[in-house]
């Protein structure tokens, strides 16, 4: 749970972002998010979680990482999506979701992704067989094995 202090910093954020100021990235949310990414080989900074995707993006990067077979883990990036955005900006110049980051790099969103998928960079990338159909993505399933369960940051 946030403290009243840190909403009101976020929120103060957020007003200089919209008007086009920079803004520092909070450095002990920056810290735990980078605690995630070097905790995590295969990381997905997402709208929703994998069983309920609130973006179709996020969804078709879930579908992605499904047809791979590969352990993921998922944050759920809108209860802190302008703290997030920022830190994200800070550490991969990437402030749209999803991302994709694999041994704590950026990999790309879901353009790039679909796109190494159907070149086999993907599969490369993460050491996994290229599957010999590509499907489109489809609603994930809540038992799918491969990715674990929700992580959060605030």
């Amino acid at each position: 749970m946030r403290s009243r202090s840190a909403r009101s910093r976020f929120t103060e954020a957020d007003d200089r972002t919209r008007y086009g100021e920079s803004v520092a990235a909070d450095p002990e949310f920056k810290q735990k998010v980078e605690e995630l990414l070097r905790e995590n080989e295969v990381l997905l900074f997402m709208k929703g979680t994998p069983e309920m995707p609130r973006c179709g993006f996020s969804m078709r990067v879930v579908g992605v990482l499904e047809q791979l077979g590969v352990e993921y883990g998922a944050v759920d990036v809108l209860p802190v999506l302008d703290p997030l955005r920022e830190v994200t900006g800070e550490i991969s110049d990437w402030r749209t979701f999803p991302q994709l980051y694999v041994n704590g790099e950026l990999v790309g969103g879901c353009d790039i992704v679909e796109e190494m998928l159907e070149t086999g960079e993907l599969s490369q990338l993460l050491g996994v067989e290229q599957p010999s159909s590509l499907e489109a993505p489809t609603q994930p399933q809540p038992s799918d094995p491969q990715q674990s369960p929700p992580l959060k940051l605030g």
